[in-house]
């Protein structure tokens, strides 16, 4: 089977042309997929350089979109000033609120540590969403409050019975005050360049570290990387760091039954960094005959869902998607979904310490 890209709409100004970005792969007869489908559609500059020939225009390019970078750059800084200078106001939460964020686009883990705290507390505790398009990710939580004015959805969810809130990706949501913050950062992300968008993928100013509570730093599997992040980060006053990592939690049908061994698949994935769950399945054994990949969030039609499943079957092979996409689905024949669960790896105590901060609230 040849392969071929169909890459339609680029991240560019801050957010998705029409469309999504989408890559579909599909293996040759060696089972070699496009490494096109390796690539974040946050590293817009490598994506927009396979369109550029020569060496003058890639340079035109990246000077273009290092321009508008700096320009993203003053307009965060004169947001955070307004704020600071009370220009905008700030208004305080009337329930005791977590806020766990970012400072980059995609994928960092903010959602798999949300879930982990509610494993450790109780119903009392809600969470709070801005929401995404298809509502993907506040399927996965029990109560959830989806509300884009943050000061309301606060409002709301004390009104439904909340002790307190969890506000899921709300780092950038300024108006409402937070009681503790809380930022998590990939190593990917640590190492690979703080430049803003769209010459990067910084959305916020690396500043705000001096002003969280918590930063929570993802795949950190051995104590070299983790003390290796922490030293990176030494400029900032961080007082508490907290390392973890994502582990693979098996294969399930999609009403919860768990299948095993899995050998031969096609993957469907729209999240942000579709190459990691690639990177997993292989790494678990599963030979991997394609990879169909959207945008972040992005759901497709059931008839399409229904092709990719029937391709996958006539291959004696299974259609796996992530959980997160799972939700988005009713079918359940002919689909598995991978979960994965986040653990704390290193600096347990300091993970205690932020349940505690929950239990003095909602004790």
């Amino acid at each position: 089977m040849r392969s071929r890209v169909d890459c339609r709409g680029i991240w560019l100004f801050g957010s998705y042309s029409r469309g999504s970005y989408e890559c579909h792969t599909y293996s040759n007869s060696s089972g070699r997929v496009d490494d096109f489908s390796s690539i974040s559609p946050f590293d817009c500059s490598m994506i927009l350089e396979r369109f550029f020939s020569d060496e003058k225009k890639k340079g035109i390019l990246s000077f273009f979109l290092y321009s508008l970078s700096k320009v993203f750059k003053i307009l965060i800084d004169l947001r955070h000033l307004l704020y600071r200078k009370q220009f905008f106001k700030e208004h305080p939460s009337c329930i005791f609120t977590v806020c766990v964020g970012s400072i980059f686009v995609g994928g960092s883990g903010k959602t798999p540590l949300v879930r982990l705290l509610l494993e450790h507390l109780g119903d009392d505790v809600f969470v709070l969403t801005r929401g995404y398009r298809n509502l993907d990710e506040p399927l996965f939580y029990k109560n959830c409050v989806i509300e884009k004015d943050r000061v309301r959805g606060a409002k709301n969810c004390l009104e439904k019975g909340a002790k307190a809130i969890i506000m899921d990706d709300g780092l950038q949501h300024l108006r409402l005050k937070k009681d503790v913050k809380i930022v998590v950062l990939t190593r990917e992300q640590l190492y690979n360049g703080w430049h803003f968008l769209p010459y990067g993928s910084l959305r916020d100013t690396p500043l705000i570290l001096n002003s969280v509570d918590f930063v929570v730093l993802h795949e950190m599997e051995t104590q070299d990387d983790y003390l290796q992040a922490q030293n990176f980060l030494k400029s900032f006053d961080i007082p508490r760091f907290i390392g973890t990592a994502t582990e693979f939690a098996g294969f399930f049908t999609l009403d919860g039954t768990p299948v095993s061994p899995v050998k031969r698949a096609f993957l469907f994935s729209g999240i942000a960094r579709p190459h990691r769950f690639r990177n997993m399945c292989e790494s678990l054994g599963v030979d991997v005959l394609g990879h169909e990949i959207v945008a972040d969030h992005e759901k497709i039609s059931l008839s399409r869902l229904k092709k990719l499943i029937e391709g996958a079957q006539s291959k004696g092979a299974y259609l796996i998607m992530t959980e997160k996409d799972a939700v988005k689905y009713p079918i359940t024949e002919g689909v598995l979904q991978a979960k994965i669960r986040t653990r704390i790896t290193f600096d347990q105590h300091n993970f205690d310490f932020l349940l505690g901060k929950f239990h003095e609230t909602v004790d």
